[in-house]
């Protein structure tokens, strides 16, 4: 098990910052993207609340469940971002981060397969399918960010 808290890996002897240091040195940038993944998962909930009644799904523990894991996936997502990005840091510092985003994007769509009542298949399928299709995409604009050219300072 990784310790993220630890500064494990010394460049030119330096220490690699605590993880409450790298969090706080995220950003603009990266506060801003948690924000606007508050702000998306509460209006998803809004626009999903009638269809959730409806099928036996209480949907003020969905909108508790995706608001709460929306922190984690936006901080999540950024930070193994940034850890990815720093080519002084192994790949293991950045794995707790993308296990939370993992975990935080799909407890909300787990909790409505489980609760849900006797849901048509075609609902499951479409969620399953959500999962999939938005899973690839927050993947894909991972290794994208990745990727890209640091910016000039």
């Amino acid at each position: 098990m990784t310790d993220i808290s630890e500064p494990p890996v010394i460049v030119d002897g330096e220490e690699c910052p605590g993880w409450l240091a790298e969090l706080r040195d995220l950003g603009t940038l990266g506060q801003m993207w948690t924000l606007t993944v508050v702000v998306l998962c509460i209006a998803r909930a809004v626009v999903v609340w009638p269809m959730l009644g409806e099928h036996g799904i209480n949907p003020w523990w969905f909108l508790v469940l995706d608001v709460g894991t929306a922190p984690f996936y936006g901080v999540g997502q950024a930070m193994g971002v940034k850890l990815l990005r720093d080519e002084t840091r192994p790949l293991r510092h950045a794995m707790p981060w993308i296990a939370m985003v993992l975990v935080s994007f799909l407890a909300p769509y787990l909790y409505v397969l489980r609760s849900a009542g006797q849901l048509p298949s075609y609902v499951v399928w479409g969620v399953i399918l959500w999962m999939a299709v938005f899973g690839g995409l927050t993947a894909r604009r991972m290794v994208r960010d990745v990727r890209m050219a640091p910016a000039a300072g």
